[in-house]
C-alpha cells in the first residue's frame, strides 16, 4: 500500500475510533465461528477465529505473464493437478477451504490457528486427535503447505509473529528434512472489514517474506497468495470475499492454488 493511503486509513480508523468511542483494535473479538454446511460447497461460510511486497524477480515477472485472466477449476495442467495432490495443508480457518471446498483431501486446519499457538491444537487426522507434527510427518507429503498468520494480525507485532513462525518451521524441517516448505501470505480483507487494516496485513506479509528469504534453509519459499484477488485499492475483492470480509470463496482459492504452482515453479 502506498504511504499517502496508509497514512489515509490511519486517520479515518482514528476518526471512527473517536467518533464512535470504540477500544483500540487490538482489542477486536475474533470472528466467531459461522460455519454452515453446503450441499455443493459454493457458499460454504467457514467461520472461525482467523486472523506481498516484494521486488519481483525476472522468473517471477515470468510466470505472472503467463498466468490466465480467469482462473477456475480448468486451469490447471496435468503437472500443476498433480503437484497439488502431492501437498499437504496446514494452518488456520482460511486454510481450512482448501478442504471444505473439495481441493485437496491432504488438510489439517482449524478456526483459531495461530503461528504462536498452532502447537496448541490438535487436528483430525487419520481417525484420530493429533498433534501438528505428527499430521506433518506422518502425511507422507514431500510438500508442506502453511496459511494461518491472520489472527496473529490482532494479537502480535510483525516480529513475534514471525519469531513464532520461524520457530515452529524449524521443528518440521528437523522432522522432515526431505520436504519441500511453502510458506503462504495472510490473505488481505476487504476494505470495509474491521477486523483488522490491509496495511497491517502487508507489515506482517513483508516480514514473513523477510524470515523465510533469510533463512537459508534451501527448503522455505514465500507464496504471494493473494495475486488476482485484490481490487484496485489494494483489498480483498468482493468477488472472493464472504460477508464477513475476511473469509473467501471457493473461486479465491483456484487463483491461491495457482500461486502455489507459480512459487514452486510447476507449470
Amino acid at each position: 500500500m502506498k504511504p499517502y493511503k496508509i497514512i489515509t486509513t490511519l486517520l479515518t480508523a482514528a476518526l471512527a475510533l473517536i467518533q464512535c468511542g470504540c477500544v483500540d483494535i487490538s482489542d477486536r473479538q475474533f470472528i466467531p465461528d459461522t460455519s454452515n454446511e453446503s450441499s455443493d460447497g459454493e457458499n460454504l461460510g467457514i467461520g472461525g477465529d482467523l486472523l506481498i511486497s516484494s521486488e519481483t524477480t525476472a522468473e517471477e515477472a515470468h510466470t505472472s505473464a503467463a498466468r490466465p485472466a480467469v482462473i477456475n477449476n480448468n486451469s490447471f495442467s496435468d503437472s500443476q493437478e498433480k503437484f497439488i495432490e502431492s501437498c499437504f495443508f496446514m494452518g488456520d480457518s482460511i486454510c481450512s477451504g482448501f478442504s471444505m471446498y473439495g481441493l485437496s483431501d491432504s488438510c489439517c486446519a482449524k478456526a483459531g490457528v495461530a503461528a504462536r499457538n498452532i502447537n496448541d491444537f490438535t487436528f483430525e487426522f487419520q481417525g484420530a486427535q493429533v498433534e501438528p507434527l505428527t499430521a506433518v510427518v506422518n502425511s507422507g507429503k514431500k510438500n508442506l503447505v502453511f496459511l494461518m498468520g491472520i489472527n496473529d494480525v490482532n494479537i502480535e507485532s510483525a516480529e513475534d509473529f514471525t519469531e513464532y513462525y520461524d520457530s515452529f518451521l524449524k521443528r518440521v524441517e528437523a522432522l522432515c528434512p526431505d520436504a519441500n516448505l511453502y510458506v503462504m501470505s495472510i490473505t488481505p480483507v476487504t476494505e470495509a472489514s474491521r477486523f483488522c487494516y490491509n496495511y497491517e496485513i502487508d507489515e506482517f506479509n513483508e516480514a514473513l517474506h523477510k524470515m523465510i528469504d533469510s533463512s537459508q534453509s534451501g527448503v522455505r519459499h514465500y507464496i504471494d497468495s493473494s495475486k488476482g484477488l485484490t481490487d484496485d485499492s489494494g483489498g480483498l475483492s468482493e468477488e472472493f470475499g464472504m460477508e464477513d470480509g475476511v473469509h473467501l470463496g471457493k473461486s479465491a482459492y483456484y487463483y491461491m492454488l495457482y500461486s502455489l504452482c507459480e512459487g514452486a515453479g510447476v507449470t
